[in-house]
């Protein structure tokens, strides 16, 4: 393989953002070209991510406390997971399943979930993250395109041909669209696993900011799927994940209208289609598609910028010819594979009873790790719907458990920006 000196990302969102950031970052002596189309357009949702997402924008400046600032966001200590076993019976999941900080494992962040208070010294943790609105992030790091003298904008819609003459690499960041990775029958469907395929979109202002505003994302299992709640600084970013042949728009309206007290006009609710699962080559002669080019599962544990994130770092091995294409393949396929396998836990083991929820319990999974779900992880999911799976903990600093109930409320502290600035 010859040098990559020049490299093209085309395409913007969240994905693009973070392809070029990386790679500006990583190789300051390398050209890096952007193509970001004038008309994109992000969608613009609440969005939730993962500590290790977290960690990777910190890499290039941005920490918690600029996105809880500039992006509308608020903390994240793990989801909570609502009637998924069955109504009435919920459990969390909380991050710190590997904190190197034995006073910020798991059980400690989730006390802090089960009492909404943050303790003084709360960026200390290591594994937290954040919510956030994506058109508000993604105009906060239009701000650090100035701070890479290798790096060329393009605002123009250019096609393969245009610059297959002048890059070493090129990265399609276009989304479903693979406008330049599009590569005939690679793709591999996940609906027999995992048939969500839609999702309902609203958001609206607090209404119990007490109750909404919490430092967590909320799933609640639902008839044909579930809702997530992501709480921002302004307002509840609500969706309904769920299976496109099911007509679940009377029962979504009926739980919006409850949970904000409002009569909710069906217009107001957006739809958006999800192409789930993997190309089965994301890697061919220097082309290779990261994102949603590449692949998608539903967004129940926030692993859709993880992907991007952990097959960046990965390309990078590529570059520098640690790694084959050939490895570069197996290792993206192979965790996707896992995560998979890993959502899919979350469905099976629910009592639920109708034909969406007991079409899982027919779905094969094999146990396998990754660095974000670790066997506790496992165990963590599966102890919440059989009670013969013991709950893993770990042993609490007792002057950690006195500083979160010494904490203030959450809803109270996210909007004081002296907390975080």
């Amino acid at each position: 393989m010859n040098n990559i000196e020049n490299i093209t990302v085309i395409g913007a969102g969240t994905t693009g953002y973070l392809t070029v950031f990386h790679l500006c970052e990583t190789y300051p002596n390398k050209k890096i070209t952007w193509i970001y189309p004038k008309e994109n357009q992000p969608i613009g949702v609440g969005e939730a991510i993962i500590p290790d997402v977290s960690k990777f924008l910190q890499n290039f400046g941005v920490k918690h406390q600029d996105i809880l600032k500039h992006c509308n966001g608020t903390l994240k200590f793990g989801v909570y997971l609502k009637g998924w076993n069955k109504p009435g019976e919920d459990f969390t999941f909380p991050f710190g399943f590997e904190s190197a900080n034995p006073r910020h494992n798991s059980s400690s962040q989730d006390r802090i979930m089960k009492t909404n208070k943050i303790p003084k010294r709360i960026f200390d943790y290591q594994n937290i993250s954040t919510h956030f609105r994506v058109t508000e992030l993604l105009e906060y790091l239009d701000n650090y395109k100035k701070k890479y003298s290798n790096l060329t904008v393009i605002r123009e819609k250019v096609t393969l041909n245009d610059i297959k003459d002048c890059y070493d690499l090129i990265i399609d960041c276009t989304g479903f669209e693979r406008t330049v990775s599009y590569i005939p029958n690679n793709f591999k469907n996940i609906s027999d696993k995992i048939p969500n395929n839609q999702v309902f979109l609203f958001r609206h202002t607090y209404t119990d900011r007490e109750k909404q505003c919490v430092p967590y994302t909320v799933a609640e299992a639902m008839n044909y799927g579930w809702c997530f709640n992501i709480p921002l600084r302004n307002e509840l970013a609500c969706g309904y994940v769920h299976d496109g042949k099911f007509d679940v728009k009377e029962e979504y309206i009926n739980y919006l209208e409850k949970k904000f007290n409002i009569k909710v006009e069906p217009s107001s609710i957006k739809s958006l289609k999800m192409v789930t699962g993997r190309n089965k080559i994301h890697l061919k002669n220097n082309i290779v598609a990261m994102g949603l080019a590449s692949s998608f599962i539903e967004p129940l544990e926030s692993t859709g910028l993880y992907l991007v994130t952990s097959a960046l770092r990965k390309l990078c091995d590529y570059i520098d010819k640690k790694i084959t294409e050939t490895e570069y393949n197996f290792f993206i396929n192979e965790e996707f594979d896992t995560i998979t396998d890993f959502i899919v836990e979350h469905y099976k083991y629910s009592k639920r009873d109708n034909e969406y929820w007991n079409f899982y319990k027919k779905v094969n999974t094999k146990k396998r790790t990754v660095n974000i779900f670790p066997n506790s992880g496992w165990d963590t999911i599966k102890s919440g719907f059989l009670s013969e799976v013991p709950r893993p903990t770990e042993p609490m600093d007792s002057k950690e458990l006195i500083e979160i109930h010494k904490g203030k409320p959450f809803h109270e502290w996210i909007l004081n920006e002296e907390n975080y600035i």
